[in-house]
């Protein structure tokens, strides 16, 4: 169940003995993808790096041995317009956010890289940040750079939804990320966000 406002969020525990540690996003959603955490009984995974490991406060090196505090983190199933589904733990950026005008990135974690895209963004309330940015070039540079901050927003140009789902419409095919990683060109991104898809243990 996604956490609502004012409940406690997650549990003191250790690490199972033979939970896997991913090193990135991207390995944390092919946990998820391969179906270990799809049932009624997430299964636990540690996170020792990336985005989702950041937002969550995550320190490296992560000593599976220390006690830790468990979580439920969401994910999200994306379809791109060829039909392929995929999943993704951190975000899903369709484009570039620095360069396009009309911009859009897709946060279940704060952080995108060194920037705090979604300074706001909860992993574990049931719902993504959609942050949609349309932006002149030099409007567009200045939110860059002060994205490393966080202090982005507020900004008339800038958008920050919390949304379970939808459908991001594109003015033409755009290469997507998921996780960092390039999984095709699509003009149309549709989400909808998995609840407390996995647990993580974090240090």
């Amino acid at each position: 169940m996604p956490i609502a406002k004012g409940e406690d969020w997650g549990w003191s525990g250790l690490l199972p003995d033979k939970a896997p540690v991913a090193a990135t996003d991207a390995e944390a959603a092919s946990m998820i993808a391969q179906g270990a955490a799809a049932t009624a009984s997430p299964a636990t995974i540690g996170i020792a790096g990336g985005d989702m490991a950041r937002t969550l406060g995550v320190r490296t090196p992560y000593d599976r041995a220390t006690p830790k505090y468990i979580v439920p983190v969401d994910a999200l199933s994306v379809e791109l317009g060829d039909g392929t589904t995929h999943v993704a733990m951190a975000h899903v950026v369709p484009g570039d956010l620095r360069r396009d005008r009309l911009g859009f990135a897709l946060m279940n974690a704060a952080f995108l890289g060194s920037r705090n895209i979604a300074p706001r963004s909860h992993p574990g309330d049931g719902k993504i940040d959609v942050v949609r940015m349309d932006l002149g070039l030099s409007d567009r540079l200045k939110a860059w750079k002060r994205m490393v901050t966080g202090t982005h927003v507020p900004h008339p140009g800038i958008t920050i939804r919390g949304r379970s789902s939808g459908v991001i419409e594109l003015d033409r095919p755009r290469l997507v990320r998921i996780d960092g990683q390039p999984v095709g060109r699509s003009a149309q991104v549709r989400f909808h966000v998995i609840p407390a898809a996995i647990l993580v243990a974090v240090s």
